[in-house]
């Protein structure tokens, strides 16, 4: 066993303290763990540190560790690495998240984000760190990454009502920052390299906090009106289909998009993969308008994923909605599609491997689902093993 450990130890006024420890094979900055067990001691330490520990990701390992919610707020915003930085950043937003959406489950209050808020604002602002790590940080923790982390009785929708609600005091508390970064996207010719695709990034990420504050789709349809390149216009969209997604707004924005990339398969099946993540349950609705169009490829596999996958597994409220409408879609769909592409029926079916783990009444409606796929008859080897294997699980 060999274990290398990137660590730091970081010191109450943000400096890292220099000092070598004792005992263990120490190089460089780094631990090398070679047994089960040791010891390493630090001397003339100048107040309580906290651990930065696996630095840049130094080896591929978890680590489990306490550390407590102002030890994490600390790492965030003093260490000089950036991997051990975005962790614990990441590691604070999952903490507040979990707590958050069981709380919603339960109908109670949710706690504040005021010190999360604060770091991801100060983050954002700070012209120090690079843009595209801004942009990072700036991402909380998914709703399918939450669900993991609880791990059962999932409400998909108190999930969501927590990250939104989160979203919004960081949104709020720092709109002024996120108004100004909103609009330092690169300007002139479009440049590939990573510098401009960080700002890009950061400017995308900025102006979604500034929209859900401002509670009005203006800025985000305005960037899609202004937009040259099909990264600033695709986030823009995003935006308006994410938080307007009834709003006239939004409705001529993505009328604008198909009908100029209306000979584009790559940018068509963007858009009806914007339209399919759209949170909460009425997104069934839409994907069920969307399958019927006379546009509509059914024989072509990359729209069918960008439609019935990207919706299945990347929607959380939409395909888990309470009255199983996005179970039964996709029932549907996978007993129509393997007579023609079993694999692709196969894969996506995955999407609902995971149904044990929800709250009970969508548990049922996921295992009616599933049991309409195996009473279909004349299954495919690839869709048959898998629905027998999730029934029996």
């Amino acid at each position: 066993m060999h274990i290398p450990l990137a660590y730091g130890l970081i010191l109450p006024d943000g400096a890292e303290f220099d000092g070598q420890p004792t005992g263990g094979d120490v190089r460089d900055g780094v631990f090398h763990l070679t047994k089960r067990k040791q010891t390493f001691s630090f001397a003339d330490v100048p107040g309580r540190p906290v651990l930065s520990i696996n630095r840049g990701f130094s080896a591929p390992v978890n680590i489990a560790m306490e550390q407590s919610a102002a030890d994490l707020a600390h790492i965030a915003r003093h260490d000089s690495d950036g991997v051990a930085r975005w962790q614990a950043l990441n590691e604070q937003a999952m903490r507040h998240l979990v707590t958050a959406s069981r709380l919603a489950r339960d109908g109670r209050n949710l706690p504040s984000a005021k010190e999360l808020a604060d770091i991801l604002i100060t983050t954002a602002a700070d012209e120090s760190l690079e843009p595209a790590f801004r942009a990072q940080a700036l991402a909380l923790p998914a709703e399918s990454d939450i669900a993991r982390e609880i791990g059962s009785n999932i409400d998909p929708d108190a999930i969501h009502a927590a990250r939104e609600a989160t979203l919004m005091e960081v949104a709020r508390t720092g709109l002024d920052v996120f108004a100004k970064l909103a609009d330092s996207a690169p300007k002139g010719d479009y440049s590939p390299g990573a510098e401009d695709a960080g700002k890009r990034a950061l400017a995308g990420a900025a102006m979604n906090y500034a929209a859900i504050a401002e509670g009005v789709p203006d800025r985000a349809k305005a960037a899609f009106d202004a937009a040259d390149n099909m990264t600033v216009l695709s986030q823009a969209l995003q935006v308006l289909t994410q938080n307007f997604p009834a709003a006239r707004e939004t409705a001529d924005a993505l009328a604008a998009f198909k009908a100029r990339f209306s000979g584009d398969p790559l940018a068509l099946d963007k858009w009806y993969a914007i339209q399919a993540t759209s949170p909460g349950a009425a997104t069934c609705a839409r994907v069920e308008e969307l399958l019927a169009g006379a546009d509509f490829d059914r024989t072509n596999p990359n729209r069918v994923r960008s439609l019935v996958g990207a919706f299945s597994s990347g929607n959380p409220t939409g395909f888990n909605a309470a009255d199983g409408a996005g179970y039964r879609l996709l029932a549907r769909e996978v007993i129509d599609i393997d007579k023609r592409n079993p694999q692709l029926a196969a894969r996506l079916l995955t999407a609902m491997r995971s149904w044990r783990s929800l709250e009970t009444g969508r548990q049922e409606k996921a295992r009616l689902a599933l049991v309409s796929i195996r009473e279909a008859g004349n299954l495919s080897p690839d869709v048959s093993d898998i629905v027998d294997r999730m029934l029996a699980s």
